[in-house]
């Protein structure tokens, strides 16, 4: 069955592609043009399901819902890889983002603390 041949190294792709950072403009551009294959798949199947019944046979599945379902298993695994990924980065932004601001209140409270002490001045000794 040739769809064994294309299921495992599809997983693997699906995990490792998910699993990269999300800041780059190519990971961005992949991402897009995912959800546009996935749109058109979709509406591929839905229109032509004889075709998708076509593909099943040459891959080896015996029905065309069931390479749907083998497919929309791949797009849920990238899915989730990829929404983990996106949350760490989040919460590291927001972790960066509070000692920032951290550090910003304590100056300034540091600031007005001197402030409110008015100038030091060094005083005689008689």
């Amino acid at each position: 069955m040739i769809i064994k041949w294309l299921l495992v190294p599809a997983l693997v792709a699906a995990v490792v592609l998910s699993l990269r950072a999300r800041s780059s403009l190519r990971g961005q551009a992949r991402r897009k043009i995912f959800a546009g294959l996935t749109v058109v798949a979709g509406a591929i199947a839905v229109l032509f399901p004889d075709l998708l019944q076509a593909a099943a046979d040459v891959v080896g599945v015996t029905r065309g819902t069931d390479l749907m379902l083998y497919g929309l298993a791949l797009a849920f695994i990238y899915l989730v890889g990829s929404t983990s990924v996106r949350f760490r980065e989040q919460e590291s932004r927001i972790v960066m983002l509070a000692r920032a601001v951290a550090l910003t209140e304590a100056e300034a409270r540091l600031a007005e603390q001197r402030a409110q002490s008015g100038p030091r001045t060094q005083g005689t000794f008689p």
